[in-house]
């Protein structure tokens, strides 16, 4: 926690932190975590892992170097860490002074396999128990009799990300003193009819069923349905509406004057990068067809899929016009700040990378973190608001909520899936053989 709240790191966690005061350890059993005022999400802030700061330098000049990042010698879970063999597999044992019991079996090795046909043929093999399907792969194991399939809506989702900010200009959101940093704009994306003409030109119905493969539904805003106190379901999602698209990009300037098929407006093509990462077939499919969808009505979409970390990097970066991500492990609590308060737009370490400023939005998620005594009914409201704003000013093109899929052997005992967290009481699997 210290690590990520000073100012020698640089870390999108920092909204986790910042209202931490202190955290004291007055017994071996004890934490006492301190806020500076109230935060309701509080709780989920000290979800983070812990690192031995005695094991690190007092300045945390050896964060991203320290030995111990490949090989954590300490744990409060189920298991301990034993080996990593790079591109092959990690390896952890059982810990014996597991607080709730040591675990039935002795070990778990986790294989990585990049390609996901090449996960699907290890499952089926035998090589490997445990797998997270990808849509396309669920009816090969459905009715396999070898295999149970776990089916669960989760707590992310999928969307497509616009930068409203200049790719080749990232700029905070906010100053050193606080103040707001007017950014200077998208040439195509700041437009609000050119989202909103986006959001009109994808055909979601076809999107889940042939991406999603009915592994999927569509949303309309920021919160989940897995959260019903603060959902709103008034909030109608973007339908497909492609004459409703042209209209808006004919409204904003943008013409096909040379019969091309891709609209023009001051001489500057309607043409933009869409990126998703490589090996996400999901993505991928979604990519080709949103291309072709958007590319209909007058758009140059250039689709890549490139590797994960140089995407992480361009997002972090804000250097990127669309991309085609998602949002996983949310919680139960409504609260995103990171996602949308200017305080979180920060080039290289911000998740507010599509650069999404309303000063609005800023007061209620503040309002929404600081309700006295966290009343759901209290904080409903405002979560509420919070959600038909963004709606409405589309910084993300909502696609699909999360469905998760896992499939494991029947040879295991024991296995009781949570529907946000699958190995939840993997201490008490075995093997029933």
């Amino acid at each position: 926690y210290d690590a990520i709240a000073s100012d020698a790191v640089e870390s999108p966690r920092k909204p986790n932190v910042e209202k931490i005061a202190s955290i004291e350890t007055p017994d071996p059993q004890t934490v006492v975590v301190t806020f500076t005022e109230v935060k309701c999400d509080g709780l989920g802030d000290l979800g983070l892992g812990l690192l031995p700061s005695h094991l690190y330098a007092d300045d945390f000049s050896d964060i991203m170097d320290n030995e111990l990042n490949e090989s954590p010698a300490v744990s409060a879970g189920p298991f301990v860490f034993q080996s990593w063999t790079r591109d092959d597999n990690v390896i952890i044992t059982r810990n014996d002074n597991y607080f709730l019991g040591a675990p039935y079996m002795d070990g778990m090795i986790y294989k990585i396999i990049p390609d996901p046909g090449a996960q699907l043929s290890a499952l089926q093999s035998g090589e490997i128990s445990v797998m997270g399907l990808q849509p396309a792969q669920v009816a090969s194991v459905e009715n396999d009799p070898n295999f149970n399939l776990f089916h669960a809506n989760d707590d992310g989702y999928d969307y497509i990300g616009l930068n409203l900010a200049n790719p080749e200009n990232p700029q905070p959101g906010r100053d050193e003193d606080g103040n707001l940093v007017e950014q200077d704009p998208h040439p195509i994306l700041s437009d609000l009819n050119v989202r909103k003409a986006i959001a009109h030109s994808l055909d979601y119905d076809a999107i889940i069923e042939q991406v999603y493969l009915g592994q999927g539904y569509q949303i309309a805003s920021n919160v989940l349905p897995a959260i019903p106190w603060a959902h709103d379901p008034s909030i109608a999602p973007y339908d497909y509406d492609p004459e409703m698209a042209a209209q808006l990009l004919e409204e904003a300037g943008w013409v096909d004057s040379d019969g091309d098929g891709v609209r023009e407006k001051d001489g500057q093509t309607l043409t933009l990068s869409l990126l998703t990462n490589a090996g996400n077939r999901t993505r991928e499919n979604l990519g080709v067809l949103a291309q072709d969808q958007l590319n209909s009505i007058g758009f140059d979409i250039q689709f890549e899929a490139i590797d994960f970390g140089t995407l992480v990097g361009q997002l972090l970066g804000q250097t990127y016009d669309m991309v085609i991500i998602g949002w996983t492990g949310l919680g139960s609590d409504p609260n995103d700040d990171a996602f949308w308060s200017t305080k979180y737009d920060t080039p290289d370490s911000g998740f507010n990378f599509v650069s999404y400023q309303n000063p609005e939005i800023d007061q209620l998620l503040e309002d929404g973190l600081n309700v006295p005594g966290c009343s759901e009914e209290e904080r409903a409201p405002i979560y509420q608001q919070i959600q038909q704003t963004i709606h409405d000013d589309v910084p993300y093109v909502f696609i699909s909520g999360g469905v998760g899929n896992t499939a494991y052997t029947k040879d295991w005992a024991g296995v009781d899936p949570g529907e946000w967290l699958f190995y939840w009481n993997v201490e008490q699997w075995s093997l029933s053989q």
